[in-house]
């Protein structure tokens, strides 16, 4: 392969990749906490997919079963798969009254237990996250942080520590907001510009491709005849 074909075969499949991570950005621009992903490079040149875990916009919605965490935090989760964790405060009661996900996982308490509740009408959430059931106290939102760099994102934009020997630690800095939603921590405006930016140059390096499979196809073709 010629050394210019070389370079736009590269060029091409690091285009493609930018394109699938910037395509799942803005299909979640509106899914609540969401975390950004670019695409960076390792010191041997391995194409890796990094999160950013920038604060995201917050919006008052109102909806008592909505919460945003202001500063570096997560909601742990009870999953099929273990504990996760995410920024995902659109929560939602099931049939047993539980705090749960959208996806219908139940949102732990700082004991390790989900948390019940008699109703969405007489649930409030303090900004240290302890919730109330009308004037009861029934649990306390566990509200963890993790080193930097130690986690990556599971499917349904969850995560978990990257490292099996990384282990939760409450959180700090976090602040609970209740009736209010963080949104996806970039500019979609910005991410559709970068789209077709990529597109564009993903169609050039094609370009090149095609171009020099044409020439071999004529070289080829002159030398048989």
């Amino acid at each position: 392969m010629k050394l210019e074909s070389y370079f736009a075969v590269a060029a091409s499949q690091e285009a493609q990749t930018q394109l699938d991570i910037i395509a799942n950005n803005i299909a979640n621009s509106n899914t609540p906490g969401y975390k950004k992903d670019t695409l960076s490079f390792s010191a041997v040149m391995q194409e890796l997919t990094h999160t950013d875990l920038s604060q995201g916009p917050i919006q008052q919605t109102g909806n008592n079963l909505d919460v945003a965490l202001s500063g570096n935090g997560f909601l742990s989760v009870k999953t099929d798969s273990g504990t996760l964790y995410t920024r995902a405060g659109n929560l939602t009661l099931d049939t047993s009254n539980q705090l749960v996900t959208q996806d219908g996982w139940p949102v732990l308490g700082s004991a390790g237990s989900p948390i019940k509740v008699s109703g969405a009408a007489g649930l409030s959430i303090t900004s240290t996250g302890q919730v109330f059931d009308g004037d009861n106290p029934v649990g306390q939102l566990a509200l963890v942080d993790f080193p930097a760099n130690s986690l990556q994102k599971v499917k349904g934009g969850y995560f978990q520590p990257s490292s099996g020997a990384t282990s939760p630690q409450q959180a700090t800095t976090c602040t609970v907001r209740q009736g209010a939603l963080e949104g996806a921590n970039f500019n979609q405006i910005r991410e559709m510009a970068k789209l077709i930016e990529v597109t564009r140059d993903f169609e050039s390096y094609q370009k090149t491709l095609k171009s020099g499979s044409n020439i071999d196809s004529e070289l080829i073709s002159k030398t048989s005849g």
